[in-house]
């Protein structure tokens, strides 16, 4: 009788080769996103966590890199089911920089907001994080989630504290700047 392999953890030393690997390729890197891309559609879950933190870190290092695949990439994180909780939450960060258009962060949003809710903390603080991120680029959502930032950045548990200190400013400057923008004459 043979034993079915386990595949070994996936170590932070494993994905940080797996993104030297990735950066290491000549631009614009076709190659290694096709590559990614296709392992995010693997039905193993194990090898789709692994390409789940791999696009996540890589688009942390360059925001827009995946943006051609962002629709694929929420499509994927509205499919998972609940219990791959954790690579749903790496799609996620690789979704949030990602995303060009207004259909594509107003997607991204609807799943977001009932993980801002969600009774495990490290789910809640990556929506969080990944809202303000969206919020940036969509001046519709920043009522709605500046004040969900403001709360959480004094909120007593750290790593949805850290996350909402993190974007922020980033929220708010971009309030400010569309707030100072002068109103064009019609």
């Amino acid at each position: 009788m043979t034993v079915p392999a386990v595949p070994r953890g996936w170590k932070n030393a494993d994905a940080v080769a797996a993104m030297r690997s990735f950066f290491l390729q000549p631009p614009p890197r076709r190659a290694a996103i096709r590559e990614l891309i296709a392992e995010l559609h693997s039905d193993e879950p194990f090898a789709l966590r692994c390409a789940a933190d791999l696009a996540r870190r890589v688009s942390a290092r360059q925001p827009g890199i995946l943006s051609r695949h962002a629709a694929r990439v929420i499509d994927l994180i509205a499919q998972l089911p609940d219990s791959q909780w954790q690579t749903r939450g790496y799609l996620v960060q690789a979704a949030a920089p990602n995303v060009q258009t207004h259909q594509e962060r107003a997607r991204l949003a609807a799943l977001l907001r009932p993980m801002v809710q969600d009774n495990r903390i490290a789910v809640r603080a990556i929506a969080l994080e990944a809202l303000g991120i969206v919020a940036v680029a969509e001046p519709k959502l920043r009522h709605e989630v500046l004040p969900l930032l403001q709360n959480a950045s004094r909120d007593g548990i750290s790593s949805v504290r850290l996350r909402a200190r993190r974007v922020l400013p980033a929220v708010l400057e971009s309030a400010a700047k569309s707030h100072s923008r002068p109103e064009t004459v019609k």
